[in-house]
């Protein structure tokens, strides 16, 4: 039968421990928090003569508890409101005509200090200087609606 040295646990749990806290630098959500805490009271099993199955129990009860008790509270923490980064982050903002938009071709509208090929699925065509919203982006055309403010 092969019994491990105790310094040899209290080495292995130090060394889950140091590599948990490193995950837990590397990422932006809290991933392994739960099994560095499982670590440290393994860790402290090991300096107090437990045996290995104790220590392994230890470590998991800790973190298993923790990660049952804590994870829906820090869920709902960690999720923040997902700010839109690509074109779709466009939807809904406010752009003035620069070149009228008929009803069946396209003009432009300035966003944002960028030009963009517009158009729009209302009769009437939207005259340069009205202010309108972005409805949708279809390919790389924004619809747009005149401003109800701006009627």
């Amino acid at each position: 039968m092969v019994f491990i040295n105790d310094y040899l646990m209290i080495i292995i749990w130090a060394v889950v421990l140091i590599g948990t806290i490193l995950v837990e630098f590397e990422t932006s959500d809290l991933v392994t928090i739960w099994f560095t805490f499982g670590a440290i009271a393994a860790l402290i099993a090991a300096a107090l003569n437990v045996p290995i199955v104790g220590q392994v129990a230890i470590f998991i009860v800790v973190s298993l508890v923790l990660l049952i008790l804590t994870r829906p509270l820090t869920k709902r923490f960690m999720d923040k409101e997902v700010v839109k980064t690509n074109a779709d982050r466009m939807i809904g903002m406010h752009g003035v005509v620069v070149t009228e938009i008929p009803f069946d071709g396209k003009g432009e509208i300035k966003v944002d200090s960028q030009l963009w090929t517009a158009f729009t699925t209302k009769k009437d065509p939207i005259s340069v200087g009205t202010r309108v919203v972005i409805l949708d982006i279809v390919g790389n055309k924004l619809l747009v609606d005149v401003l109800k403010e701006d009627l």
